[in-house]
């Protein structure tokens, strides 16, 4: 055999080596691609459920602000509502006729158990109020009440001015069945 049969058979056997390399490195590229786009899946995966996590929390958190707001928001509209009626019905008793006025201090006045002292009333109701107070209390005016009295006898206290009984004593009772007449509740 010539040198030259043998740099050829060298050479052929170095170009099947080469060969048989570069398709094991070719075999271990597309292995490591394979490896490496599963990896990279497998973590674009995660981001994309970390992703919609974090939206679907917000969006959550948002909807329960939204409804907290809208039910912060009615009850005000709601707390307005009562407020507003109050108001017309204090201004309703404080505008009432003679008759139905009279009739309304007579009943304030029957549960009075005292037997003297002044009465203070509105400028306006004087004359009315003088009419219903019980004997032997003085009925004199008071620029601060519109409507009803205050009556007063040694150290006692008894306010029943519209204004407190409206928005004082009975404010729970009348607040219930005004709401209840405006279907608030």
């Amino acid at each position: 055999m010539a040198l030259q049969d043998i740099l050829k058979r060298i050479l052929d056997e170095a170009q099947h080596e080469i060969k048989k390399i570069e398709a094991e490195a070719e075999k271990q590229k597309k292995v490591l691609r394979e490896e490496s786009s599963a990896i990279e899946k497998i973590e674009l995966e995660k981001l994309e459920n970390k992703t919609l996590f974090a939206l679907s929390s917000a969006e959550s958190k948002t909807r329960s602000m939204a409804r907290r707001e809208n039910t912060q928001l009615l009850l005000a509209t709601k707390q307005q509502l009562i407020e507003e009626a109050l108001t017309r019905f204090l201004g309703t008793l404080e505008n009432a006729n003679e008759k139905t006025y009279g009739q309304l201090i007579e009943k304030l006045f029957e549960s009075i158990s005292l037997h003297s002292g002044k009465v203070l009333a509105p400028p306006k109701r004087l004359e009315i109020t003088s009419k219903h107070a019980p004997d032997g209390f003085d009925v004199v005016a008071h620029k601060d009440i519109d409507g009803g009295f205050i009556l007063r006898s040694g150290s006692a206290e008894i306010d029943n001015s519209f204004r407190n009984l409206v928005f004082g004593e009975y404010r729970d009772q009348l607040t219930s069945y005004f709401a209840e007449q405006l279907k608030l509740i």
